[in-house]
């Protein structure tokens, strides 16, 4: 990695006539990806002599912007006021990098409910023409059994950027948890049964101890996310 990564350094951060901070690069990256802040504002390293960009800072995307040279403390609490017309810029603000990897747990992991739904589809066109009833009842099988599969599919999902790896769990309160790539100590993968046997297992990534930081349940190609990680391990050594 590169050593002017700032991993341990406290960044300010203008927006209008607000000076916030100081942030860890980690807490940056949150507010990052909720959109509070964007690649082009204007920061400060602490101590630092001159402001810069948050993409200059992160080392994500090279930028024709200048420096703004400032000479001591005094002259960066002026710099607020110049800010101002730079958050006024009509471009639209840039995000984030798009995650590598987006994924759910796969269906084939709860089969009463696939089943249920396959079974209740086939029926319910089967019993049609000559029990008009029990179409209904499968039609309502399968329509319980998808809407139970969607909401497991979907409480539960799975991101890999190129810095860090996410678990977002919850339906309406969504809670997260994220380790950075480069803390990764070790990716176990388990592949059990006849889900196994088509890819889908659990993939669980260790950084300090012997319990896994983030696992990824039930996920479809679980050797392809385990290769995916050693690969961006690897490009930032």
């Amino acid at each position: 990695m590169d050593s002017n990564y700032p991993v341990n350094e406290r960044i300010f951060v203008l927006k209008g006539d607000d000076t916030l901070g100081p942030f860890e690069i980690d807490e940056i990256l949150v507010k990052l990806d909720e959109g509070t802040l964007g690649l082009d504002d204007v920061c400060l390293r602490e101590d630092a002599g001159e402001t810069e960009r948050l993409r200059q800072i992160l080392d994500w995307e090279e930028s024709e912007t200048s420096l703004i040279p400032k000479d001591d403390h005094s002259r960066f609490q002026n710099d607020k006021i110049d800010s101002r017309e730079e958050d006024h810029d009509t471009s639209p603000p840039l995000r984030a990098a798009k995650p590598l990897y987006h994924g759910h747990r796969s269906i084939v992991t709860f089969p009463l409910a696939f089943l249920g739904l396959i079974g209740g589809i086939i029926g319910a066109v089967w019993l049609y023409p000559t029990a008009p009833a029990f179409t209904i009842a499968g039609i309502m099988i399968a329509v319980l059994s998808l809407a139970y599969l969607s909401l497991m599919r979907y409480t539960r999902e799975y991101f890999i950027t190129e810095k860090r790896i996410e678990l977002v769990t919850g339906l309406v309160a969504r809670s997260s948890k994220e380790v950075r790539i480069n803390d990764i100590r070790a990716v176990n993968i388990s592949c059990n049964g006849l889900a196994g046997m088509i890819g889908v297992g659990t993939v669980d990534f260790f950084t300090i101890g012997d319990s896994p930081e983030v696992s990824f349940s039930n996920a479809w190609a679980a050797k392809e996310i385990k290769s995916l990680v050693r690969k961006l391990q690897d490009s930032t050594d």
